[in-house]
């Protein structure tokens, strides 16, 4: 096992120096997989034989000084609800037990098209809602690690790979990724493909990185982005280090406003998270203009309309076997399911135009400011991961999903009782959370890793 994990940018550096091959990344990856997962439980396949394959035609490449891509050698998992091809995509649930994926979804193409090594397939909950799933927070075993991405996050946690995707519909890349002490992107709505993953709102999903540092999001990011707008080829002459997310920094976060967000939202944070919330916009303040910015009173009902889009859509993807085979899905996604007898055709067409509003109140508030690209800020959850009967609550995530913005959590603190809380940032584009939540992350330099690497 090496001896420390690197980054995903320090990894490129030294397969290029020659001083770290593919094979040692998978090895570390599957040793700690070895070592963890009976108590951890945050991967539904992990395929050792052919990550080792990958790695070592990799490292032949490597040694003719061929370079896939940016992401040469770099392991990652998969949420089970996106399809990796010849393996099932059992989306947590019962109704998936005999599914193969044909193909690659785009996102896990485009990767793989960067040189990733898909190392398994992480834990979802069912359907991508809010059934606990059997994953446990590395930080705490007697703790959720958050949901739906379950397994991602924990997965990154635990150091089992350098980077993992997730998916969001409500809170489940930010929300799972703070709970474990990583960081996660959901990006803006529509900037990545769809296909080839199981939907659970299709107006509201999205598909993003989590991984443990800035850096690495980035890098995993730009793989999926630049495949996604048809420029890989001219990506692989440029410099892949932390470099080109410093120019980012440069270019958008150096002197501009960190809009801290106020109104009746804010009130559901539990008095613990108020207080590092504080904590950390003190360390900031002297390097980051902090202001003061109420949410518009559109915000006030919000998480009313985005759950109405919700739940309607996931009942007409799953009226096929809904409620016909009720007995093979779990009590929380059954109820989502229930719940949306009681919408009317009125008040979801009510829903989904006033996203609209919302978000146009939102960047008209923006725009009477000198610094309108400035980034928001506020908690990435109302508290520390709570116990493994829930996945937590989507409160402080929601509202972006819903209206479709950028965000970006990093981990900013460790509760009273040891376990990770975060900093989001939601802006109208992804350059600018990057470059915040880049400048922050140097500034508060959290570097905590779970006990249980230690032990």
């Amino acid at each position: 096992m090496l001896p420390e994990l690197p980054t995903i940018a320090k990894a490129a550096h030294d397969m290029r120096e020659g001083l770290l091959r593919a094979s040692d990344l998978v090895e570390h990856c599957l040793e700690r997989i070895e070592q963890l997962e009976p108590e951890v439980r945050a991967w539904v396949v992990v395929d050792a034989a052919g990550a080792r394959r990958e790695a070592e035609r990799l490292d032949d490449l490597q040694r003719e000084g061929e370079w896939v891509g940016p992401l040469h050698g770099i392991p990652l998992g998969i949420k089970d609800i996106i399809d990796v091809a010849a393996w099932p995509t059992k989306c947590g649930s019962p109704l998936r037990e005999q599914h193969v994926a044909k193909r690659d979804a785009p996102v896990v193409a485009a990767l793989k098209k960067a040189g990733a090594i898909v190392i398994g397939k992480t834990v979802t909950t069912e359907w991508a809602c809010f059934d606990p799933p059997p994953t446990r927070n590395p930080w705490n075993l007697q703790r959720t690690p958050g949901g739906s991405s379950s397994g991602s996050a924990a997965a990154v946690a635990s150091e089992m790979c350098l980077a993992a995707l997730g998916t969001q519909t409500g809170g489940s890349i930010i929300r799972p990724a703070s709970f474990c002490g990583v960081c996660g992107l959901k990006p803006g709505f529509g900037e990545l493909p769809m296909d080839g993953i199981a939907p659970l709102t299709r107006h509201l999903d999205h598909v993003g990185p989590i991984a443990r540092r800035v850096s690495d999001l980035y890098m995993v990011w730009q793989a999926l982005a630049a495949e996604a707008h048809g420029s890989m080829e001219s990506m692989f002459s440029r410099r892949w280090a932390d470099s080109d997310l410093e120019s980012w920094i440069d270019a958008y976060g150096l002197n501009k406003s960190l809009f801290v967000l106020e109104g009746p939202l804010l009130d559901a944070a539990e008095p613990e998270m108020k207080a590092l919330f504080v904590q950390a916009l003190e360390r900031l303040k002297s390097s980051v203009c902090l202001r003061p910015l109420a949410l518009p009173d559109s915000f006030g009902d919000v998480l009313t309309w985005h759950r109405r889009i919700n739940v309607v859509e996931a009942a007409a993807y799953h009226r096929e076997t809904f409620p016909s085979r009720r007995g093979e899905y779990g009590p929380c996604i059954a109820s989502l399911l229930d719940e949306a007898r009681e919408v009317s055709a009125v008040d979801y067409a009510e829903a989904l135009i006033r996203r609209d509003v919302v978000r146009n109140d939102l960047a008209r508030l923006l725009h009477q400011h000198e610094d309108a690209l400035g980034c928001l800020v506020m908690p990435s959850t109302i508290g520390p991961a709570p116990g493994i009967n829930s996945t937590g609550v989507p409160t402080f995530n929601a509202p972006w999903s819903y209206i479709g913005w950028p965000s970006l959590t990093i981990p900013c603190g460790l509760s009273a009782g040891g376990l990770p809380v975060g900093l989001q940032f939601i802006a109208m584009t992804v350059p600018q959370v990057f470059a915040m939540a880049g400048l922050c992350e140097r500034i508060l330099g959290f570097h905590e890793r779970p006990k249980i690497l230690e032990s």
